[in-house]
């Protein structure tokens, strides 16, 4: 697997989201001048999921040469991979960011608008939202939780698969060949383990059956994994563009898309300063002088 490439896709997803946060931004700034009209701003919201678009027809082309490497990329910090869901953000985050971004409290109304138990003006938030858009959000946002749990079941399903045939079978005949071996003595033993690492795969006259109902097995569940990174990154899409050109008005899709991208955009540097601030303290704290000094030199090496 080329692994610049993965990283070049994820490079320029990132380039976009800056630009598109940038544009959003001003965007923002004509509405609340009075400088947009509303076809502008559907312009711009277009624009932003064509992006989105753009970067999932990328990721389902790669996903099928390694499906997996989507779900850590090593080009994301450790906690950006913590709280992937299914290689990206969780569909309801999106919907969880709107209600925040409406005003405080504005989500429990959710429940005593739905019940009957308030009358006469809904609080509208910081956004405007009508309690006719929050019956809409709700409802998508039920909807959007539905999936994301038939997917993560699958998701369980597949990694509890995994232990099955024939992986389960060759780890039992590898421990039986060892057990053998060890009562026929050292000679025995050497021409046991040569056999058995004949059968997992090493070169040998008739080896590499079992290694290819291995390969078989992994190529399953990588295509398995290639799968539901696309249905994922499709209620992704579905749910944002509910959101964005269904349900909220051009300037509050503007509002909602320019805080979507700040959170990730944000989440991303903070997490690269951590992380870095961490790897400097832990050379300086090193395990002893030599390393210290072996750590500088490089560094002089290396500006």
């Amino acid at each position: 697997m080329d692994m610049a490439r993965y990283e070049s896709c994820y490079r320029h997803w990132i380039a976009g989201q800056e630009a598109g946060l940038a544009e959003l931004e001003a965007a923002s700034a004509n509405a609340a001048a009075g400088r947009a009209t509303d076809a502008e701003l559907r312009a711009v919201v277009e624009r932003c999921m064509l992006g989105y678009q753009d970067y999932a027809t990328r990721r389902r082309a790669l996903s099928r040469e390694d499906g997996a490497a989507f779900f850590a990329p090593p080009w994301c910090t450790a906690f950006e991979n913590s709280v992937l869901w299914l290689g990206g953000c969780r569909p309801s985050l999106i919907v969880r960011l709107l209600y925040n971004l409406s005003g405080e409290g504005l989500e429990a109304q959710v429940e005593e608008l739905l019940g009957g138990l308030r009358h006469g003006i809904i609080p509208t938030g910081a956004l405007g939202i009508t309690s006719a858009q929050l019956l809409l959000i709700n409802d998508l946002h039920s909807r959007t939780v539905h999936q994301e749990n038939a997917l993560s079941d699958r998701l369980a399903t597949l990694q509890e698969d995994v232990a099955d045939r024939p992986l389960l079978p060759i780890v039992r005949q590898r421990g039986e060949l060892a057990a053998a071996a060890a009562r026929q003595g050292a000679r025995a033993a050497r021409g046991t383990c040569d056999g058995a690492v004949r059968r997992l795969g090493a070169p040998g006259p008739g080896g590499g059956a079992d290694a290819e109902a291995v390969d078989a097995a992994l190529d399953s569940y990588e295509a398995a994994l290639s799968r539901l990174l696309v249905e994922a990154d499709e209620l992704r899409m579905a749910t944002a563009r509910a959101l964005a050109t269904e349900i909220l008005t051009p300037r509050q899709a503007v509002e909602m898309l320019a805080a979507g991208k700040h959170l990730h955009l944000s989440v991303r540097d903070w997490t690269r300063r951590r992380e870095g601030a961490a790897g400097a303290q832990q050379q300086l704290n090193g395990p002893s002088a030599g390393t210290a000094d072996s750590t500088s030199a490089a560094v002089r090496r290396n500006p």
